[in-house]
């Protein structure tokens, strides 16, 4: 019998900061109320789906947003710095305008992924090999099994494009990874396939 996992990977809601267009990175902020509705949203499609585990990213507004998705379903959940967004550096904290002016390389990081040189964030290399070596021991361990996965867009972005074997000039290929977007993906035996990516049919 073929092993098959299916990761269901969910971004979370729309946040404080999001709606101020201030990055967060490592740093947090709580949900908003849009991003408390659009988790609500998600909650009744994803009643049709058996989990056997869940996996949030270990910063707060993931977890908020896997609190709303599973509501009063008993399932195991673990909370995974490596499922954690790209850290930023002094760019956390700071609002997108405040670092176009200051931080010229911000438009190589937004408009031209494989030109941007890491020296105070994270690499979009480090954050796609944690996310990818977390992935694989999931799947080691729940071979047969759907698991649900509440993560951030940079990190979602990175796994797809891993697995799509494209390079980090595609990283920004769209669908855009909206918040509580579904993206779906496969491990069958050995091979990973993307199946869906940055599904909002729960927002329309």
């Amino acid at each position: 019998m073929r092993k098959l996992t299916t990761f269901y990977l969910v971004r979370h809601g729309e946040t404080m900061w999001n709606k101020e267009q201030r990055l967060q990175g490592w740093l947090d902020s709580p949900l908003s109320e849009n991003g408390i509705l659009q988790a609500e949203k998600l909650r009744d499609p994803l009643k049709n789906v058996s989990f056997t585990a869940a996996f949030s990213s270990s910063s707060g507004r993931a977890k908020e947003t896997m609190q709303i998705l599973l509501a009063d379903r008993q399932l195991p959940i673990y909370y995974e710095d490596n499922l954690r967004e790209i850290f930023l550096g002094d760019w956390q904290g700071k609002t997108v305008e405040d670092i176009m002016t200051s931080h010229p390389d911000y438009e190589l990081y937004t408009n031209y992924p494989g030109q941007f040189v890491a020296t105070h964030t994270e690499s979009f290399d480090t954050v796609t090999e944690r996310a990818m070596c977390s992935l694989k021991k999931i799947a080691e361990k729940y071979p047969e099994n759907n698991v649900l996965i509440v993560s951030h867009a940079v990190t979602i972005k990175c796994i797809i494009n891993a697995i799509l074997g494209r390079s980090v000039d595609q990283l920004w290929a769209e669908p855009f990874i909206n918040g509580t977007s579904v993206t779906i993906i496969e491990q069958v035996e050995q091979q990973w396939l993307v199946k869906e990516i940055g599904n909002i049919q729960h927002l329309q």
